[in-house]
């Protein structure tokens, strides 16, 4: 099986805040720069080194930490790097003590494999230098340390990923259980669902409930005595300009959803309204709604053929499922292995800080459960709204 890529990227890396610390380097909230606060063989790490890294990835990242969170932060990184500076020193020290080396085709090849599993993405890198210029501690650095996780990805891969075996039954118990799984859920009867649009004016710090009310009456004024295709259009058009829900990108569209999935007084508006009717606003607790229901999906017993269509486009392919227990076994495998260097050479994991605890982002939809599966094409579903139940 191939190795590079997706099946060990990040192992090593990820592993090295498995880093250990040697009794006699405890190091001190502040001091010296020039103190050594590690050494690793004729390696030697001072205390100025890692407080110019925090200093850098702090400045980097100072957006998204709360300034009572902020020591906290900073002590927590120089644990960090102080750990990483330990492991990967011992792991580049056992690499070359194996002979592992690498080229600058084995470096361009591990870029181009993270460049094509981010594409797509928002500020995905388009080359290794777009790559490294994204790092905090700048490119000059970001290139040496990304040619050191390279080595070691190679290293884990000669050295623990190439002897891994993996249990075949094991994975065919795997592959079994989930399509079993896929299988009860596409038996289930669907339920009863609506497909509605809405336009939501909000009721906040902002704007009170009257003001609120009086915005929703005006825009339902304009729309009261029109009727099919007209008003859809004219209710379109109100959601995209008017509208303080996301939904409003697609002229108001929620998708279709099914009952308990929005708050009670949507939802027994959403169910109990005609289609292509326009009714009075409706208030929740996110503000006043204008709701227009664009289709009923009455409940539904799939036939044989829509279970094993839904089976045969949602289930995974027994390989995925091998190399998903291949890279549990290679980050299990690996994580001892860190464990073991660090002891043999008078390194213990140390009892490191946590971060303080980051508060969630409040966000306006709940999202549903979803089991994790090849990419494949997703049924229609509501979308993002202020009107999904929290």
């Amino acid at each position: 099986m191939k190795m590079r890529g997706k099946l060990i990227a990040g192992v090593a890396l990820a592993a090295l805040a498995c880093a250990g610390e040697a009794p006699k380097a405890a190091a001190n909230a502040a001091g010296d720069p020039k103190e050594v606060i590690a050494t690793v063989g004729k390696a030697k790490l001072t205390r100025g080194e890692v407080d110019a890294d925090v200093a850098k990835f702090i400045e980097a990242r100072k957006a998204q930490i709360p300034p009572a969170q902020l020591e906290a932060a900073k002590q927590y990184l120089a644990q960090q790097f102080k750990q990483q500076f330990i492991t990967k020193t011992l792991l580049l020290d056992e690499a070359a003590k194996k002979g592992v080396t690498i080229t600058d085709a084995d470096v361009t090849a591990r870029a181009n494999d993270i460049i094509k599993a981010s594409q797509g993405r928002p500020g995905a890198p388009t080359s290794l230098d777009d790559l490294l210029s994204k790092h905090p501690l700048g490119a000059e650095r970001a290139r040496a340390e990304f040619r050191d996780s390279v080595l070691i990805n190679k290293f884990v891969e000669q050295e623990i990923a190439s002897k891994i075996t993996v249990d075949q039954a094991g994975v065919k118990k795997q592959y079994d259980q989930i399509v079993s799984n896929i299988t009860q859920r596409a038996k289930a009867a669907k339920p009863e669902q609506v497909r509605a649009s809405h336009i939501l004016v909000k009721t906040d710090k902002s704007k009170t409930e009257d003001a609120a009310k009086k915005e929703i009456d005006a825009i339902y004024a304009q729309m009261k005595d029109l009727k099919g295709g007209e008003l859809a259009k004219k209710f379109a058009e109100l959601a995209k300009e008017k509208s303080d829900c996301p939904s409003k990108a697609k002229g108001g569209d929620l998708g279709a959803f099914g009952h308990g999935q929005m708050v009670p007084e949507f939802d027994k508006a959403a169910f109990a309204q005609d289609v292509g009717k326009l009714y009075a606003p409706v208030k929740t607790s996110f503000g006043w709604h204008l709701v227009l229901v664009t289709e009923k999906i009455p409940a539904k017993a799939p036939t044989d053929a829509d279970v094993a269509k839904a089976v045969n486009e949602q289930k995974p392919k027994l390989a995925d499922i091998e190399r998903m227990v291949k890279n549990r076994q290679i980050q299990q495998s690996f994580q001892a292995y860190v464990q073991d260097l660090l002891k043999k050479n008078g390194f213990a994991p140390p009892a490191a800080p946590r971060p303080a605890a980051k508060k969630r982002p409040v966000t306006r939809v709940e999202s549903k459960p979803v089991e994790v599966k090849p990419a494949k094409a997703a049924p229609s579903k509501p979308a993002d709204s202020d009107v999904k139940k929290k």
